[in-house]
């Protein structure tokens, strides 16, 4: 009886030391696997922004230190492989030289280009500047508009339409000076001009 007792124990022993050497091998084995990091791009998939931010501000300095723009958007999403920024809704302050009033730009969506620092608005574009003396404001509509922040101009090849106190201008096409306040219109320009409104 003693000797099936030691025999049953050395059996268990054995198939325990067995099972322990398998689990180490295998666990072994398992460590000489490359870990590559994974690619969040890949877990989440390429349409998928790499963060957000709810009801986010952006704001842009010049060199000196002073405020020459500022978007806010109720949701932006970021895509750092592309250095690119959506936001939806986009709302706008452009502030130029002081003593002027500052220019609010209004649109569907935005898309902000960081390494070229362009911002693409889309849909509904709506730029006005409030006019001295308490008159109708400038206003600027249109479907797609590029805010060029580093040279300080704003363009687009669409259709444009120019409202303020006396008159209304359409065209195809524009650049503006944000600083400067000088607008150039490209082409098919027509306007009504009505004073005493």
């Amino acid at each position: 009886m003693a000797a099936e007792a030691l025999y049953a124990r050395s059996w268990v022993r054995t198939l325990g030391l067995a099972v322990t050497i398998v689990a180490l091998f295998f666990l072994l084995w398992q460590s000489d696997e490359s870990s590559e990091p994974v690619d969040a791009a890949a877990l989440r998939g390429k349409s998928e922004p790499d963060g957000f931010v709810v009801n986010g501000r952006y704001l842009s300095f010049d060199e000196t230190g002073q405020l020459t723009a500022q978007f806010e958007s109720p949701r932006i999403e970021q895509f750092e492989a592309r250095n690119e920024t959506i936001m939806e809704s986009p709302n706008a302050t452009l502030y130029g030289e002081p003593g002027n009033a500052p220019w609010q730009v209004q649109a569907n969506k935005g898309q902000f280009m960081e390494a070229d620092d362009l911002v693409h608005l889309t849909g509904d574009v709506r730029v006005s500047q409030q006019a001295a003396q308490g008159g109708r404001p400038l206003t600027l509509t249109t479907s797609t508009l590029t805010l060029d922040n580093a040279e300080r101009t704003v363009y687009t090849d669409a259709p444009v339409e120019l409202t303020d106190s006396f008159s209304l201008t359409r065209a195809t096409g524009m650049k503006a000076w944000i600083d400067d306040r000088i607008l150039e219109l490209d082409s098919q320009v027509e306007g009504r001009y009505e004073p005493g409104k």
